[in-house]
């Protein structure tokens, strides 16, 4: 007997698909109209400069700029002018294992983190960049190349909200050594991710030195045991493991904060040793602020050289 499959199952699934993608685009493309319209293009500076023309030497110019070439045949001094270089490539890393989801539906780590990487697409849409997107795990899920357009971002979008893991674990390093591999020109890499991992950081601080990193950490307050409520049941959402926790345990609900609390130090310790940004943002508030006043640090510290 044949397969038959359902009437119209296919066409609601994309009707659905398409009404979460537009639902997203209307949510984000708001914020980066009210919030990041002026602060994105302020906060990450061009590549480098790029050879505009050559005029007359003026007094005040700088002697380094003079091309000498042209000197000779014109015979007098004439300086090179550049601009900035400012089309750009910004990359997000996604971490969306099993420890991302987690959260009610307004505060779950691995939505949040969606429209977090979505406002970023508008944003780099906005203002002429490309944009590029990978998913990961233990391994990389997805992979969007870099390119413009309103349809590619939408295309990123849809990759996000459609796409199930394959895998619950997670491997931070395995992810960055393939941005290693993929992005051969300074980049804008933004890596989204609770960063519940280990032995990440010598290939993070090497990634530094070529691209502009900015890490931001996502965390649930919940996933701390801060009140006594007898034993929990406590599913690990990477491996599937229930195990049964006493949270009248004082001594066990500190060690869950102190571990929290340690991985927030290591990433601060870590950022500030290689120039990179560090964003930790609460899903429970509102991320949006967190992300303006991040945007807004950016600018002033840039600014001041």
């Amino acid at each position: 007997m044949p397969f038959l499959f359902p009437k119209n199952a296919w066409s609601n699934t994309m009707k659905e698909l398409i009404k979460k993608v537009r639902k997203l685009e209307i949510k984000t493309r708001r914020m980066v109209e009210a919030t990041f319209a002026g602060e994105y293009h302020s906060a990450f500076k061009g590549q480098g400069l790029e050879f505009d023309e050559v005029r007359p030497y003026q007094y005040g110019d700088d002697i380094r700029s003079i091309d000498w070439n042209v000197t000779a045949k014109m015979r007098e001094p004439y300086v090179k002018l550049f601009r900035e270089e400012r089309e750009q490539t910004m990359f997000v890393l996604f971490d969306i294992s099993g420890s991302e989801d987690f959260g009610g539906d307004d505060s779950n780590k691995l939505m949040i983190g969606t429209e977090i990487a979505a406002v970023m697409a508008f944003s780099a849409l906005k203002n002429s960049d490309k944009i590029g997107l990978a998913t990961f795990t233990d391994k990389i899920e997805r992979f969007f190349s870099p390119k413009k357009g309103r349809q590619h971002v939408l295309a990123l979008i849809r990759g996000l909200l459609q796409h199930k893991a394959e895998h619950r674990k997670t491997n931070i390093k395995a992810a960055l050594d393939f941005v290693k591999k993929t992005l051969k020109r300074r980049s804008i890499l933004i890596i989204i991710s609770d960063f519940i991992d280990k032995d990440y950081g010598h290939t993070l601080a090497q990634l530094s030195r070529k691209h502009d990193l900015i890490l931001i950490r996502l965390y649930n307050p919940r996933e701390i045991l801060t009140h006594s409520s007898g034993f929990v049941p406590i599913r690990d959402a990477e491996t599937g493991k229930l195990r049964w926790l006493n949270s009248m345990s004082s001594g066990y609900r500190n060690k869950l904060k102190n571990n929290f609390l340690q991985i927030e130090r290591d990433l601060e310790d870590l950022s500030k040793k290689n120039k990179i940004d560090f964003l930790s943002i609460n899903t429970e508030t509102d991320y949006i602020s967190d992300l303006e006043k991040f945007f807004r640090k950016r600018n002033a510290r840039r600014s001041r050289g």
